[in-house]
């Protein structure tokens, strides 16, 4: 047994102790959200696509899950938010309703029924949905008291809970329905989690807690596709961090998995069952655009001399896979967005993405942990200031230091229960790398909120039960935990050396074969002139890219000398402008690749004195290459790490 095992299990919960302080929690936190959001509504409510809430509105008017083909000019003055309100009757018995371009059923479908309840109760009116979102954040609150109950007690817990209620960033975010809606849904699941780490193996109570997961989950499915990530989380806990260990009780886990599974299709069937007609193909679409660079500064990465994805616009994505899929798997014939087979060609990319560049998705997850443990000290005004980036240092690491004193005490008190924290803190503060945006990881502040509560509880009422060991048992204890906690560092670090080691010559061998395709030559005297002659693909379905590579012996430029890639409208987001950095005499080519794409215009060069461009060639056959990047290569880019690297 841990030597502090005696403090493990102190904190049971009471009934009726914690169902009056739930039920206090929520009627409060539901008050004040209710006048929080409808102070910052007064004047309009945020963005969440409100135009596609036309099958709740339907709902609400007892129609179905329907929409009106043509739309009804009522519904359309409602859905862009320039009434408040609707009333069923303007839909008429001669309105053609129909499930045909019903694109949100699947993930869409539970959020829809909800509003459209919600409305049929209320009211149909923007300004009516005040009690579902009250709702919705007293239940998160609730939530979270029940999560720091698994480490403290009622008073510190409800103390916790109280004080998240105020947190701005969860303040922020509770208008905008769409991303709040998953709050709720997520903290429920962390209670489950933890209850099964805390509690006794039994088959009663270990199947109940994995059908709660398992419906618990596929209700959230009905709302956002991000609950998928939810999976793999309770069966690993379950097999590696469930009381006995991961050989006892098999039985017992083998049909708790098999139970949550039943329950997950089971309340997410509706949704499951509509995917056919619900575009189900853009699951993996949102995380190539998470790889857009303007996600590296907040996720405290330094970019590499490539681009993996640029943009964080649909479209380009769209583009950028297709035409991968073209060259991957010549003659397979237009791919429309969002269907089945762009799904497929989504799942190809990022599959190669990550066997190319697995050293580039471990740092980004290791970046996403050290922000996420960070929330609770972004200063208030960041989260207001659109234009301002957020100050992720204000803390100065005090996040961190938190939640790995927590982690050391946990495993201190108990292995299991210390490894299961680390594994938390990894998985689901890493979760957020896939698209580093607030509204994907605002409600993980909580994690944070934990381990302090944790620390001050350990440090306020153990404190006896501790000296009773004496010294020289708490020391081995914590010897033992910094030993587990050192352990799992290295395990970390070994990990990005190795892939680190890997995605080197990979990339090197990849950008080298770039430079050493086939070229024809671009006369530099062509760059002056309207009709330039970069652009000779053919217009196919896929598109087909061009390579273009521009040789500059950047030692002969001016101080502010770039290259930039210009389109035309619509297109205009798909150009890029390539500084270049000054080098020493004779230190050789700096090497600028760029696919480009239909409507590209021009390649215009800036500040670039006689002798600064070397060369503008484009590659012969761009079939030998399934992954195009972008990139720009000083002299010396071969000796330098290939791959992303956290910024100081």
């Amino acid at each position: 047994m841990p030597a502090w095992s005696v403090i493990v299990g102190r904190r049971p919960l009471s009934l009726v102790v914690d169902g009056l302080i739930i039920a206090a929690l929520f009627a409060g936190t539901a008050v004040w959200g209710f006048r929080y959001w409808t102070r910052v509504s007064v004047n309009g409510q945020p963005f969440y696509y409100q135009l596609y809430f036309e099958p709740a509105v339907m709902v609400a008017c007892g129609k179905g899950f329907v929409v009106a083909r043509p739309q009804v000019p009522e519904m359309v003055a409602f859905l862009q938010q320039r009434v408040d309100r609707f009333s069923c009757d303007a839909i008429t018995p001669q309105t053609a309703l129909g499930t045909e371009e019903v694109f949100q059923q699947g993930p869409w479908l539970y959020l829809m029924l909800t509003v459209g309840w919600a409305w049929r109760l209320l009211g149909v009116s923007w300004s009516a949905l005040g009690p579902l979102f009250a709702a919705m954040f007293g239940t998160t609150i609730a939530a979270a008291y029940l999560i720091f109950r698994l480490g403290v007690g009622p008073l510190l817990a409800a103390i916790g809970a109280a004080g998240l209620s105020t947190s701005r960033i969860h303040l922020k975010f509770l208008p905008i329905l769409r991303d709040y809606a998953k709050a709720p849904t997520t903290l429920v699941l962390f209670v489950l989690v933890g209850a099964l780490v805390l509690g006794r193996v039994t088959w009663k109570r270990t199947l109940s807690i994995a059908a709660l997961y398992g419906a618990t989950l596929g209700i959230g499915y009905g709302f956002r596709t991000d609950f998928l990530a939810y999976i793999p989380s309770f069966f690993v806990t379950l097999a590696l961090f469930a009381p006995g260990g991961l050989l006892r009780n098999l039985q017992i886990k083998a049909a708790a998995a098999a139970v949550c599974v039943a329950a997950f299709l089971l309340a997410a069937w509706p949704a499951i069952s509509t995917l056919a007609a619900s575009k189900p193909g853009c699951q993996w679409h949102v995380v190539i655009l998470g790889f857009a660079r303007q996600f590296d500064r907040p996720l405290g990465v330094e970019s590499a001399p490539y681009e993996v994805g640029r943009e964080y616009l649909d479209e380009w994505a769209y583009t950028t896979v297709t035409s991968y899929a073209a060259r991957a798997h010549p003659g397979i014939g237009h791919i429309e967005y969002c269907e089945v087979a762009y799904g497929g060609a989504t799942r190809a990319y990022l599959l190669d993405v990550a066997k190319r560049f697995p050293a580039d998705l471990i740092v980004r997850a290791y970046g996403s942990v050290l922000r996420i443990v960070e929330l609770p000290f972004l200063p208030v005004e960041g989260w207001y200031a659109d234009d301002r980036p957020l100050d992720w240092n204000a803390g100065h690491g005090s996040g961190l230091v938190i939640v790995l004193a927590a982690a050391l005490v946990a495993a201190a008190i108990d292995r299991r229960i210390g490894l299961f924290v680390i594994f938390v803190l990894i998985y689901f503060g890493g979760l957020p790398a896939i698209q580093f945006s607030e509204r994907h990881f605002f409600h993980f502040e909580f994690i944070t909120w934990f381990a302090a509560l944790f620390l001050v509880q350990t440090a306020m009422t153990d404190a006896p039960a501790l000296r009773a060991l004496g010294a020289r048992r708490i020391a081995v204890a914590l010897g033992r935990a910094c030993l587990i906690l050192t352990a799992c560092v290295a395990v970390l670090a070994l990990m990005l050396r190795i892939a680190r080691a890997y995605q080197q010559p990979v990339v090197r061998s990849m950008l080298s074969a770039y430079l050493a395709a086939p070229r024809e030559v671009i006369p530099l005297s062509r760059l002056s002139s309207d009709d330039q002659g970069i652009r000779a693909a053919p217009q196919t379905d896929p598109e087909t890219a061009d390579f273009i590579v521009v040789d500059v012996n950047a030692a002969a430029c001016g101080e502010h000398t770039a290259v930039a890639f210009r389109y035309d409208e619509p297109r205009r987001a798909y150009g890029r402008v390539f500084p270049v950095t000054r080098q020493p005499a004779g230190s050789g080519l700096t090497h600028i690749l760029m696919p480009i794409y239909g409507g590209f215009r021009r390649l215009d060069v800036v500040d670039a004195p006689p002798g600064c461009i070397d060369g503008v060639y484009r590659a012969r056959d761009v079939r030998q290459f399934s992954m195009l990047l972008e990139a720009n290569l000083p002299p010396d880019w071969r000796r330098r790490p290939l791959y992303q690297r956290l910024a100081e």
